[in-house]
């Protein structure tokens, strides 16, 4: 699994994307104007995502 940052052809801001190994996209994140911000978007995410709770709303 990896983070890929894209860049907006259209208006310049950032996003983030989590690829599976086989190259699906799991999700896409909301749009940040500064690259750093997606930086520590994703940071936050590798810190916290093992202890995350999954809460089944069905």
């Amino acid at each position: 699994m990896k983070f890929t940052i894209q860049k907006s052809k259209k208006n310049g801001q950032f996003w983030f994307r989590i690829v599976s190994s086989n190259g699906q996209i799991l999700a896409s994140s909301e749009l940040y104007k500064q690259k750093a911000s997606a930086h520590n978007a994703i940071e936050s995410i590798q810190a916290q995502a093992g202890s995350a709770p999954v809460i089944d709303e069905t």
